[in-house]
């Protein structure tokens, strides 16, 4: 699995986002917008080199691209199967192309927590997105990044089942991006989570809606009825965090956004997706024995490999060293003058 960064330019402002820290860097003036026809032809031969079918696109905003039909055209014209995370709120060009496509060929992963810090004269960003969510029927399915213990689904869950859209619903983990400058959800808060994730579960079997956990999530965050209920309500789960890969502008790869300002390397004109990830697992390998809790280190799901300990960026949170402040003991005067 890889990601093509098709753009570095977002119109959203979601506090939640671990791929802000990158798109704000100060290296963002150097840094150009959008990827260029010849990196994207580049990043489309790293796919056929690794036996990869699908080109997944995303940015920032992947649909701002000002060429975002002819990308659309260049990986079909590979072959390739196209999935296409966006915020939804796109344009009319972006739009129709993705209507072109065959719907057993096109998925859209649609964020319903996408935060829009202005609403231009007209349509309002969200309404926008259910026009379009409308427009792509089939090939469409809900986000949603869960950012604190007491969310709440009912309108996604009612959103996915009144529409001709995909039953199905994605759930992410807003996860600390580089610095932690992002809003996320804490390691203490997981068992929360989890217990929120196996009741809103059973409204979205209710309503004939699958729920998919994304990465980031562990295996103790659920107790094992919590678990059984998950399973009988048909929801996808995993506990793994590795390499996404995502290749991003100016012909580098990141381990992941939220590992932008640690681990990445350059893009390689002869990269393979097993060579990029032996690179990048060889660079984080140190720090995996230890997990989001103390405890995963002993942990017998982690020793299995059933459960990766969860997200790397949040076990590196736990190793950062406090700030200490060194206080010098007071001159005591001296008696003799």
């Amino acid at each position: 699995m890889a990601n093509l960064v098709v753009s570095n330019v977002c119109n959203a402002a979601c506090g939640y986002c671990f791929a802000n820290a990158y798109l704000t860097s100060a290296h963002k003036a150097a840094r150009p917008a959008f990827m260029t026809p010849e990196e994207f032809e580049a990043g489309l031969d790293y796919l056929d080199r690794s036996g990869i079918d699908e080109a997944r696109l995303l940015g920032g905003e992947p649909t701002l691209h000002p060429d975002f039909p002819g990308l659309l055209h260049r990986a079909r014209r590979r072959g390739k199967r196209i999935t296409v995370f966006t915020h939804g709120a796109m344009p009319q060009a972006a739009l129709h192309s993705l209507l072109e496509l065959p719907p057993e060929q096109c998925s859209v992963v649609v964020n319903m927590s996408a935060v829009f810090a202005h609403s231009p004269a007209g349509t309002s960003p969200e309404e926008r997105r259910r026009q379009v969510l409308q427009a792509l029927g089939q090939r469409a399915l809900l986000g949603f990044n869960i950012q604190s213990p007491d969310f709440d689904l009912g309108e996604v869950i009612r959103l996915a089942a009144g529409s001709g859209i995909r039953k199905r619903i994605r759930l992410g983990m807003a996860l600390p991006g580089p610095q932690a400058c992002n809003h996320f959800v804490h390691p203490k808060q997981y068992h929360l989570v989890g217990r929120r994730i196996a009741q809103q579960s059973g409204l979205a079997a209710q309503a004939g809606i699958c729920l998919d956990l994304d990465c980031g999530f562990v295996r103790c965050m659920f107790s094992s009825d919590e678990l059984e209920t998950m399973l009988r309500n048909g929801v996808q789960y995993g506990w793994h965090c590795g390499p996404v890969l995502d290749i991003i502008p100016g012909r580098e790869v990141l381990h992941c956004f939220a590992l932008s300002d640690r681990f990445k390397r350059p893009f390689q004109p002869e990269a393979t997706s097993a060579g990029l990830h032996a690179a990048l697992d060889a660079l984080v390998q140190a720090h995996r024995t230890a997990g989001v809790f103390p405890a995963c280190s002993t942990c017998a799901y982690k020793a299995s490999h059933e459960c990766s300990g969860g997200c790397l960026a949040a076990t590196l949170r736990r190793f950062q060293p406090a700030a200490i402040r060194l206080e010098l003991p007071q001159t005591q005067p001296d008696p003799t003058g």
